[in-house]
Protein backbone atom coordinates (compact mmCIF):
# COMPACT_ATOMS: atom_id res chain seq x y z
CA UNK A 1 0.00 0.00 0.00
CA UNK A 2 1.31 3.47 -1.18
CA UNK A 3 1.33 6.28 1.76
CA UNK A 4 -0.77 9.29 0.26
CA UNK A 5 0.32 11.84 2.95
CA UNK A 6 -2.32 14.12 4.18
CA UNK A 7 -1.10 14.66 7.74
CA UNK A 8 2.30 15.45 9.10
CA UNK A 9 3.21 14.21 12.69
CA UNK A 10 5.79 15.55 15.20
CA UNK A 11 7.79 13.97 17.63
CA UNK A 12 10.57 14.37 20.23
CA UNK A 13 13.71 11.20 20.38
CA UNK A 14 12.85 11.91 23.98
CA UNK A 15 16.99 11.24 24.70
CA UNK A 16 18.45 14.17 25.82
CA UNK A 17 22.00 13.19 24.66
CA UNK A 18 23.56 15.63 22.49
CA UNK A 19 25.51 13.88 19.69
CA UNK A 20 23.57 13.05 16.12
CA UNK A 21 21.02 9.60 17.15
CA UNK A 22 20.09 8.48 13.83
CA UNK A 23 21.51 5.34 14.18
CA UNK A 24 20.80 4.75 18.12
CA UNK A 25 17.25 5.34 16.65
CA UNK A 26 17.62 3.25 13.66
CA UNK A 27 19.06 0.25 15.88
CA UNK A 28 15.86 0.54 18.39
CA UNK A 29 13.73 0.38 16.07
CA UNK A 30 15.12 -2.54 14.49
CA UNK A 31 15.36 -4.13 17.80
CA UNK A 32 11.54 -3.07 18.12
CA UNK A 33 11.18 -5.05 14.67
CA UNK A 34 10.05 -2.33 12.65
CA UNK A 35 9.69 -2.85 9.03
CA UNK A 36 12.90 -2.42 7.06
CA UNK A 37 12.40 0.87 4.58
CA UNK A 38 13.27 0.91 1.14
CA UNK A 39 15.92 3.39 1.80
CA UNK A 40 17.34 0.38 3.97
CA UNK A 41 16.56 1.40 7.65
CA UNK A 42 14.17 0.52 10.46
CA UNK A 43 13.43 4.36 11.97
CA UNK A 44 9.80 4.51 11.56
CA UNK A 45 9.86 8.37 11.10
CA UNK A 46 10.16 9.66 7.70
CA UNK A 47 13.38 12.01 8.78
CA UNK A 48 14.98 12.90 11.84
CA UNK A 49 16.51 16.52 12.54
CA UNK A 50 19.92 16.13 14.55
CA UNK A 51 20.60 19.07 17.35
CA UNK A 52 22.72 20.43 14.94
CA UNK A 53 19.60 20.72 12.34
CA UNK A 54 20.59 18.32 10.27
CA UNK A 55 18.45 15.95 8.67
CA UNK A 56 18.41 12.09 8.40
CA UNK A 57 15.74 10.39 6.28
CA UNK A 58 14.98 6.89 7.04
CA UNK A 59 11.66 6.57 4.75
CA UNK A 60 10.50 8.03 1.39
CA UNK A 61 7.33 10.02 1.42
CA UNK A 62 5.05 7.54 -0.68
CA UNK A 63 6.36 4.98 2.04
CA UNK A 64 3.60 4.16 5.35
CA UNK A 65 5.82 5.23 8.15
CA UNK A 66 6.01 3.15 11.59
CA UNK A 67 5.65 6.19 14.26
CA UNK A 68 2.32 6.26 15.69
CA UNK A 69 0.29 3.20 15.87
CA UNK A 70 -2.61 3.27 14.00
CA UNK A 71 -1.81 6.78 12.56
CA UNK A 72 1.09 6.12 10.20
CA UNK A 73 -1.30 5.65 6.94
CA UNK A 74 -1.03 9.10 4.95
CA UNK A 75 0.90 10.67 7.31
CA UNK A 76 4.50 11.35 7.43
CA UNK A 77 6.64 11.33 10.71
CA UNK A 78 8.94 14.14 11.48
CA UNK A 79 11.15 13.32 14.79
CA UNK A 80 13.31 16.06 16.35
CA UNK A 81 16.36 14.80 18.71
CA UNK A 82 15.96 15.85 21.77
CA UNK A 83 13.75 15.77 25.28
CA UNK A 84 11.04 18.35 25.02
CA UNK A 85 9.91 17.65 28.40
CA UNK A 86 13.57 19.16 30.04
CA UNK A 87 14.80 21.16 26.89
CA UNK A 88 13.35 23.16 23.93
CA UNK A 89 14.78 22.79 20.22
CA UNK A 90 17.36 24.28 19.27
CA UNK A 91 16.83 26.92 16.21
CA UNK A 92 18.82 24.96 14.21
CA UNK A 93 16.16 22.52 14.13
CA UNK A 94 13.60 24.99 14.15
CA UNK A 95 15.16 26.07 10.94
CA UNK A 96 14.64 22.55 9.35
CA UNK A 97 11.48 21.66 10.60
CA UNK A 98 9.89 24.94 9.58
CA UNK A 99 11.59 23.93 5.87
CA UNK A 100 10.82 20.32 6.11
CA UNK A 101 7.21 21.53 6.81
CA UNK A 102 7.11 23.82 3.89
CA UNK A 103 8.32 21.06 1.55
CA UNK A 104 5.92 18.79 2.59
CA UNK A 105 3.03 21.41 3.01
CA UNK A 106 3.66 21.99 -0.84
CA UNK A 107 4.36 18.45 -2.45
CA UNK A 108 1.26 17.19 -0.28
CA UNK A 109 -1.31 19.69 -0.23
CA UNK A 110 -1.49 19.31 3.57
CA UNK A 111 -3.01 22.21 5.18
CA UNK A 112 -2.15 23.84 8.15
CA UNK A 113 -4.59 21.81 11.00
CA UNK A 114 -3.32 18.70 9.52
CA UNK A 115 0.53 19.53 11.75
CA UNK A 116 -0.20 17.45 14.83
CA UNK A 117 2.09 16.39 17.37
CA UNK A 118 2.61 12.71 18.41
CA UNK A 119 0.18 12.84 21.26
CA UNK A 120 -2.61 13.90 20.03
CA UNK A 121 -5.12 11.24 20.80
CA UNK A 122 -2.51 9.12 22.09
CA UNK A 123 -1.11 8.18 25.53
CA UNK A 124 1.85 9.74 25.53
CA UNK A 125 3.20 13.50 26.08
CA UNK A 126 5.40 13.15 22.54
CA UNK A 127 7.02 15.54 21.64
CA UNK A 128 7.38 16.64 25.30
CA UNK A 129 5.43 19.22 27.95
CA UNK A 130 7.50 21.99 26.87
CA UNK A 131 5.99 22.55 23.70
CA UNK A 132 2.40 23.53 23.29
CA UNK A 133 0.24 21.13 20.23
CA UNK A 134 0.49 23.98 17.88
CA UNK A 135 4.29 24.67 18.35
CA UNK A 136 5.25 23.53 14.72
CA UNK A 137 2.22 25.44 13.07
CA UNK A 138 3.62 28.42 14.71
CA UNK A 139 6.81 27.75 13.34
CA UNK A 140 5.09 28.10 9.81
CA UNK A 141 3.28 31.02 10.85
CA UNK A 142 5.85 33.03 12.62
CA UNK A 143 6.49 36.94 11.13
CA UNK A 144 9.89 35.70 10.76
CA UNK A 145 8.70 33.02 8.56
CA UNK A 146 6.68 35.09 6.45
CA UNK A 147 9.12 37.92 6.18
CA UNK A 148 11.89 35.26 4.77
CA UNK A 149 9.19 34.03 2.23
CA UNK A 150 8.21 37.28 1.32
CA UNK A 151 11.59 38.43 0.56
CA UNK A 152 12.91 35.30 -1.37
CA UNK A 153 9.59 35.56 -3.41
CA UNK A 154 11.04 39.26 -4.48
CA UNK A 155 14.50 37.71 -4.80
CA UNK A 156 12.90 35.27 -7.26
CA UNK A 157 11.17 38.12 -8.95
CA UNK A 158 13.99 40.12 -9.02
CA UNK A 159 16.02 37.77 -10.74
CA UNK A 160 12.57 36.69 -13.25
CA UNK A 161 13.03 39.86 -14.60
CA UNK A 162 16.42 40.11 -15.41
CA UNK A 163 16.31 37.30 -17.31
CA UNK A 164 13.94 38.88 -19.01
CA UNK A 165 15.87 41.70 -20.39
Amino acid sequence: MENKPNRIIWHHSADDSTGHQADKINNYHKSRGFPKSILGFYGGYHILIENDGSIFRYRADNEIGAHDANENINSLGVCLAGNFNLTHPTKEQKDSLSRVIAVWRQLHNIPLNRIDPHRMGDATDCPGKLLPDTWARELITAPETQTIEKILREIIAFVESKLDD
